[in-house]
C-alpha cells in the first residue's frame, strides 16, 4: 500500500462519512471516522447504555510474522460521540462490544494503517496473502492460530459492515485498517482494506 500519511493523526475518515444510513437497521451507530470502519450494532447509542461485553479471555496481543508484526491489542469500544475509539499507532484496538477471538461470530481488530506522520500497526497489511498465518494471544496465556483466507480492498461505501461485524455463525477474525489512494483535501483514505482469517483447524491448503 502507499505510505501516505495522514495529517493531525486521522487516517480514515472517508469511510463513516460516506457509509449510507439508509442500509441500515435502527439499532446501529456511526463508528469513527479516523480509523475507517463500519457501523456497528449496538442497543444505544450512548456509552452508559452499552452491554458488559462477552466473559472470557480477551486478546492481548497479534503476531503475524509474514509483515513482521507484534503488536499489543487493547479493549475499545466507542468515544462520546459515538465513534470508534481508535488506539495509537502502535496498537491494536479489539472491538469490545462484539465477539472475542475464539468465540463465535465475527472478532474484529482494527489499528491504523498510518497516524502523526509514522506507520501505523497495520501499515502492511494489504501484503498479507492466503495462508499466511496469524496468532491472537489471549489474557490466560492461550494462543489462537488462524490462516488467511481472504485480503480485500473495499471502496469505503462497499464495505460488507453486517458481515464483518456479525455476532453469530462460525468463528471468523476480522483485521480492518484504511487502504487505497489517500486524499489530502478530505485528510482521508478512499478505501478500506479488510483481511479475513478462518481457524487453523478449519483450513486447508
Amino acid at each position: 500500500m502507499g505510505a501516505a500519511t495522514s495529517s493531525g493523526g486521522t487516517i480514515g475518515a472517508s469511510l463513516t462519512d460516506t457509509i449510507s444510513s439508509r442500509a441500515l437497521p435502527d439499532n446501529l451507530v456511526n463508528l469513527v471516522d479516523d480509523l475507517a470502519t463500519p457501523q456497528v450494532p449496538l442497543r444505544s447509542g450512548n456509552l452508559a447504555d452499552q452491554p458488559e461485553p462477552e466473559t472470557g479471555p480477551s486478546p492481548v496481543s497479534v503476531r503475524i510474522g509474514d509483515i513482521a508484526l507484534e503488536a499489543p491489542v487493547i479493549p475499545v469500544g466507542v468515544d462520546s460521540q459515538n465513534q470508534f475509539a481508535v488506539p495509537a499507532a502502535e496498537q491494536v484496538g479489539w472491538y469490545r462490544f462484539g465477539p472475542r477471538p475464539g468465540a463465535e461470530g465475527s472478532a474484529v481488530l482494527a489499528a491504523h494503517v498510518d497516524y502523526g506522520g509514522k506507520p501505523g500497526a497495520f501499515f502492511n497489511l494489504a501484503d498479507l496473502r492466503v495462508g499466511d498465518p496469524i496468532e491472537v494471544e489471549l489474557s490466560d496465556g492461550s494462543v489462537l492460530r488462524y490462516r488467511v483466507t481472504g485480503n480485500t480492498e473495499y471502496d469505503k461505501t462497499d464495505l460488507p459492515f453486517d458481515e464483518v461485524f456479525r455476532k453469530e455463525g462460525s468463528e471468523v477474525l476480522q483485521l480492518i485498517t484504511c487502504g487505497g489512494t489517500f486524499d489530502p483535501n478530505a485528510r482521508s483514505y478512499e478505501a478500506n482494506v479488510v483481511v479475513t482469517a478462518l481457524p487453523e483447524a478449519l483450513v486447508e491448503f
